[in-house]
């Protein structure tokens, strides 16, 4: 993702790329790259982070003391580490998503609208990544789920593992399938399962790119924002 960054700011002329920060030590002909936040000479405005979760908490404090917006396209995070990005975002500008797709961000609202239309549907996830995805189900996966919950007064509950389960399916349910294998960017179905139809919502990922298009985006927004936190629905 790094590199799908990198190769759009070059055909950007609103913006200008000053460092790079990757625990591999590498180099690149036209900007610095390190390997330690603290060795970090320039200050810019903007950092975009797509790493791990424990790479987000180093970068808070060194853009809270900087005041440096930060763009999160990192997912996997627990509750305890969610609450000190919210903490941080009292500080300074946050946009947070768990898929930085504008695609995904439309359909994210598009279930959310069919969820209501389909109050007697059952409701399914189902997502499938690459080999080396290391969270699941996907943070985009939780995301869609939260945006159909939040449209429905949080009548739902999440089932993430059935085997355990001897009992039917809840009636306000939504399950979660995740699968993981090769190289697949991602996939994400949402199925509404009724007694007599069934309504699919796909969305494929075919490049990388989009998640970097959707980040640079963010960025542009955020560079006008006050101290808070972001979402793509904030985009709309």
């Amino acid at each position: 993702m790094g590199s799908e960054v990198i190769n759009l700011i070059a055909k950007t002329s609103k913006v200008q790329l000053v460092g790079g920060l990757d625990k591999i030590t590498s180099s690149h002909s036209n900007f610095p790259i390190y390997s330690d936040i603290s060795n970090i000479s320039e200050k810019p405005n903007m950092i975009i982070d797509f790493s791990t979760p424990e790479a987000t908490l180093l970068l808070l404090p060194f853009c809270i003391q900087n005041h440096i917006s930060i763009v999160i396209a990192t997912t996997g995070f627990t509750k305890d580490e969610q609450e000190k990005i919210n903490q941080a975002s009292l500080h300074i500008p946050i946009f947070q998503s768990a898929n930085m797709s504008y695609g995904i961000a439309l359909i994210s609202n598009i279930v959310s609208i069919v969820s209501q239309e389909l109050k007697n549907s059952e409701i399914e996830i189902i997502e499938t990544h690459h080999s080396n995805k290391k969270d699941a189900p996907s943070g985009t996966a939780l995301m869609l789920a939260n945006s159909i919950n939040k449209a429905n007064h949080h009548r739902y509950s999440y089932t993430f593992d059935r085997h355990s389960k001897t009992s039917k399916r809840a009636i306000n349910e939504i399950g979660f399938s995740s699968i993981r294998g090769g190289n697949t960017i991602g996939e994400h179905q949402i199925l509404f399962l009724g007694e007599n139809e069934t309504i699919e919502i796909k969305h494929i990922a075919h490049s990388r790119s989009i998640f970097a298009e959707g980040a640079l985006k963010a960025a542009f927004f955020l560079a006008e924002q006050k101290s808070g936190l972001y979402h793509m629905e904030n985009l709309f």
